[in-house]
């Protein structure tokens, strides 16, 4: 297994969006950043959800992303046709803050090195069943052209360089982890979870952020404790977040079995129990905020509860027993009932 970064297309936006700033941009400097294979991943990746505007139609908005009215921003796909309108402040404000930006890429490319992604890549393969092979992740830093943070996509996954603006890139290891073993369990879930029942298709959801943040950032919950004594714990997460999200666990749990019990009785739908992963599960906001205001948390229950859930099992019974419960979601209940308080 090896991770490849791929972030050759920043340097190139930075500079096109100076250019853009001092009227000496092109249209041909933006269509061939447009066309490096990095930013024609994203094109199709969005496009692969329904095609709202053309390629060349979304090309002639950055191209006039200083003097462009809202009501003339293009929709890149039909299921959030206000994306670019909602993110367009965003680029205006790098278009603003450009020394800044500059300031982090070099820090950022100060910090990669094939010793670097060696580590990131023996930390993820701690969290991956020892038979299981990958070959190579691709991690894909661009200016990202749309609203989405981070994705996986095509067995890749895209990191938006603006959003890393906001995360300690101190801790770049755990960051690269963390999300390329979420393109490997993606990879290695394909040869099992096919035919899951409800039940077992909601209680796997957890494997996802739990196995990722117990693995990649060191998870340290209510249960279960950090593996890596040379690592700080919950490595590249939130301190405040991860605080307030250990101290719902009673609740979460409640939450979970309860959930469990609704879809074994046939009273929620795979629609329903997705929505309530949605709403509950990965909801960003505290108990007392409102929803209409800025989220405080960074991550969301899903990071917590997967991680003690599956992280104390792990803990206690090792890791063939972990990815057996992996694989038999249902096994997974069992065993960590087994365990007790």
């Amino acid at each position: 297994m090896k991770i490849n970064l791929r972030a050759t297309t920043i340097a190139s936006m930075l500079h096109f969006l100076r250019s853009l700033k001092s009227g000496q941009a092109t249209k041909e400097q933006l269509v061939e950043i447009f066309n490096h294979p990095d930013y024609d991943f994203e094109f199709r990746r969005y496009f692969s959800m329904g095609q709202s505007a053309t390629k060349e139609e979304i090309t002639d908005y950055f191209f006039n992303l200083t003097t462009i009215t809202p009501d003339k921003i293009p929709a890149l796909r039909p299921s959030r046709p206000t994306e670019l309108q909602d993110r367009h402040m965003y680029w205006l404000m790098a278009i603003e803050n450009l020394d800044k930006l500059e300031g982090f890429h070099s820090r950022l490319n100060s910090l990669i090195s094939p010793e670097m992604l060696a580590e990131a890549t023996e930390l993820v393969k701690r969290g991956l069943p020892d038979d299981f092979q990958i070959g190579t992740i691709d991690i894909i830093f661009t200016i990202g052209i749309g609203g989405s943070v981070g994705y996986v996509y095509d067995g890749a996954f895209h990191l938006d360089f603006l959003a890393l603006t906001k995360m300690n890139i101190g801790e770049l290891v755990s960051i690269l982890a963390h999300e390329s073993h979420h393109v490997a369990t993606m990879e290695y879930a394909d040869s099992y979870q096919k035919d899951f029942s409800p039940e077992e298709w909601f209680i796997h959801f957890f494997t996802g952020e739990g196995l990722a943040v117990k693995f990649c950032n060191n998870g340290s919950g209510i249960f279960t404790k950090p593996i890596y004594t040379n690592r700080p714990p919950n490595e590249g997460l939130d301190k405040f977040t991860m605080e307030y999200l250990n101290g719902k666990f009673d609740e979460a749990l409640a939450t979970f079995n309860a959930t469990l019990t609704a879809i074994h009785n046939g009273e929620m739908t795979k629609d329903d129990v997705w929505k309530h992963l949605m709403e509950y599960w990965f909801n960003f906001h505290t108990t007392e905020q409102q929803p209409d205001e800025p989220p405080k948390l960074q991550h969301s229950l899903a990071y917590s509860f997967g991680n003690d859930f599956y992280g104390i099992i792990y803990d206690t019974y090792g890791k063939e027993v972990l990815f057996d419960c992996v694989r038999h979601p249902l096994k997974a209940v069992e065993y960590f009932n087994k365990i007790g308080r």
